[in-house]
């Protein structure tokens, strides 16, 4: 069973959380990784991305991505 990191991105204000999640998962998609899950949580303007702990290249990608977006960030 593979384990999975939760990463709760806080959303700047003048984005909306289920455009940035959109956004994020063309991006996922261009780049082939498939096995990510993109939850918009509108009422929090928050962005919950779910990655499999083994894979480091998700992760950059999607830190990379949400640089811009993000006000801060929390590892669950």
């Amino acid at each position: 069973m593979k384990t999975l990191k939760n990463f709760r991105y806080l959303i700047k204000g003048q984005y909306v959380a289920n455009d940035v999640a959109k956004d994020l998962q063309v991006q996922l998609d261009i780049n082939r990784f498939n096995d990510v899950n993109i939850t918009a949580v509108d009422n929090r303007n928050e962005v919950i991305v779910q990655v499999h702990e083994a894979n480091d290249n998700v992760e950059e990608t999607v830190e990379s991505f949400m640089q811009n977006y993000q006000s801060g960030v929390i590892l669950e």
